[in-house]
């Protein structure tokens, strides 16, 4: 008996596979302080609408997650799917998917920040600039496509991408989801979405933060059986290439990508991915300690809470000018390393990366890339994620980050 069930584990074990997904860079699109300032904008919009999108009964949310009852490996398994991403600049990262049959191809952002999968559509007015500039879903060229007959919209910045929910196979390398729930724009914001290099949006958050209480995509990947594990990985490339932007991982670790240990901590919150970070310590200075922080893909900052974030700039020798901090770039090299102890391990980053230099012209200016937007917790962007190698556990709900190999 013992024997057929090590020969059954070694079949289950083989025949799992690990998908990666492509992260792909815009060579021309160019990181300007003004495309700065619509990513806050947009990031104190995402971030201060929680308690909105969040519909409880009795105390209790409405969505019960579904219980993966760990029947998977209780190692991380080297068996996944993988798509490489692209990088636009260090602050947008994506990676490409088709909706419909046959297939039209999309850019999206894979952000743990939200829950909702949208693209802009073919019906979208003739005067929406940032529809326009971009790849538009057909819901008459596709033999599967299937109207919900409800609208949606979602709040960025200072508008809301807002349109129509619809049904279709949406494909993730290679990974067919049925009958997949989106949003069709007809309608994007303002500038938020102008000139920038991915066509959508699809939210990788937890279903308790989505819109109208849609399945996110990845909830059917695994429900569908299309992969072995709920879990997904990213390895951000900084200053990446069109070619080599970094990697999403679905369905296991790439083991290829970290050295060492990954370092787990739980989720403390479902809907973002929320965690406890023991502290923040700058050059011996204690920032924060015993605070929350959320994991989020779809943010190129760090926000911290006011207080944290007035010190660190002051300590940065930051000058702030109309809302910004600005610092001196001949001392960003001799700048202490900033160290963010998560479940008892270091994380440190660099002053090349926690400044940010914009050349316009002639002129070159270094800017903090840490911000406030009026909440009481962290928001780890890209800018941390960026140095290592992150991970997100639907099945036992944690966040883990380790050194990138």
């Amino acid at each position: 008996m013992l024997k057929w069930l090590v020969l059954l584990t070694i079949l289950a074990l083989v025949s799992a596979e690990i998908h990666r997904i492509k992260i792909h860079k815009n060579q021309d699109h160019k990181n300007t302080r003004q495309h700065r300032k619509q990513a806050i904008q947009a990031l104190k919009q995402k971030y201060h609408q929680q308690d909105a999108v969040i519909i409880y009964d009795d105390g209790v949310p409405i969505y019960v997650q579904p219980d993966y009852g760990y029947d998977y490996p209780s190692q991380p398994s080297d068996d996944y799917t993988s798509e490489e991403l692209g990088n636009s600049m260090n602050m947008y990262y994506y990676g490409l998917i088709g909706i419909g049959t046959p297939e039209q191809y999309f850019k999206v952002v894979f952000d743990t920040g939200s829950a909702n999968l949208w693209v802009p559509s073919s019906q979208c007015l003739a005067t929406d600039v940032a529809c326009q500039q971009h790849n538009q879903y057909n819901s008459s060229a596709s033999s599967t496509f299937v109207s919900s007959g409800q609208n949606f919209s979602i709040q960025y910045g200072t508008g809301s991408v807002s349109g129509y929910l619809a049904m279709d196979t949406v494909t993730i390398n290679g990974l067919a989801i049925a009958n997949q729930t989106f949003g069709e724009a007809v309608s994007q914001p303002g500038a938020s979405f102008t000139d920038v290099a991915f066509d959508g949006i699809l939210g990788m958050g937890y279903q308790q933060i989505a819109e109208d209480n849609v399945v996110p995509p990845f909830y059917n990947l695994y429900e569908e059986g299309l992969i072995d594990e709920p879990v997904f990985g990213f390895y951000l490339a900084r200053n990446g290439s069109a070619v080599e932007g970094g990697q999403l991982t679905l369905g296991g670790t790439d083991q290829n990508l970290i050295a060492g240990e990954i370092t787990y901590t739980p989720v403390t919150q479902q809907g973002y991915w929320q965690f406890s970070v023991n502290n923040i310590t700058w050059n011996g200075t204690v920032i924060s300690s015993g605070c929350q922080a959320i994991a989020d893909t779809g943010t190129s900052l760090i926000a911290a809470p006011s207080a944290a974030y007035i010190q660190l700039n002051n300590l940065i020798g930051g000058v702030l000018i109309q809302g910004e901090y600005y610092v001196p770039c001949s001392t960003v090299s001799s700048l202490p390393v900033l160290t963010i102890n998560i479940g008892g391990t270091n994380f440190y980053l660099p002053p090349s990366v926690y400044i940010q230099t914009y050349t316009e012209g002639n002129y070159t200016t270094c800017m903090s890339t840490f911000t406030d937007i009026g909440t009481g917790f962290w928001i780890l962007g890209d800018v941390f994620l960026g140095q290592y190698y992150s991970e997100f556990d639907f099945g036992q709900n944690r966040v883990g980050f380790a050194t990138l190999a």
